[in-house]
């Protein structure tokens, strides 16, 4: 992908963004915008950054760290979120790669990032606000994550 449609691509979604903050009211400054990274070579991500683009996620842990390492240069720095299933195995190499862990959904790897060296390290709990479903319907499978119950 060359600069320009990744430009013209940042644009599109930008004017989205936009149109999505008049219709609820919102300030576009409130929305973060996070490119994810996956499957994007490094001088995209380059020039992602250089259109602006400071929050990168990629859901995999060993195919961000070159893209982090490499962007450890760009000033300022870019802030990097893990997204999608965190696996226990991982959460070591990803708590000190990443800036934010996006998906934290169950007991065990909270209490994992708790009991590690970076306790404090930003997170995002994944919440089944819809808990009630799964009683209705055992047959769909299970897909990790807090029962709001749980939460309160």
């Amino acid at each position: 992908m060359d600069q320009w449609e990744i430009k013209a691509n940042l644009e599109a979604v930008q004017r989205r963004i936009i149109a999505a903050c008049r219709r609820s009211k919102r300030a576009p400054d409130d929305v973060t915008l996070i490119a994810v990274t996956k499957s994007v070579n490094l001088s995209d991500l380059e020039a992602a950054f250089n259109l602006g683009i400071r929050h990168f996620g990629e859901n995999r842990v060993q195919e961000a760290a070159p893209k982090i390492h490499a962007s450890d240069s760009f000033k300022p720095r870019p802030i990097w979120h893990m997204i999608g299933h965190l696996q226990s195995n991982k959460v070591k190499p990803a708590l000190h790669l990443f800036d934010v862990i996006q998906s934290i959904d169950s007991l065990h790897l909270a209490e994992l990032i708790q009991k590690s060296p970076f306790p404090n390290k930003p997170v995002l709990l994944e919440v089944n606000v819809a808990w009630s479903t799964l009683i209705l319907f055992p047959q769909w499978p299970l897909w990790p994550s807090w029962p709001p119950k749980k939460l309160w």
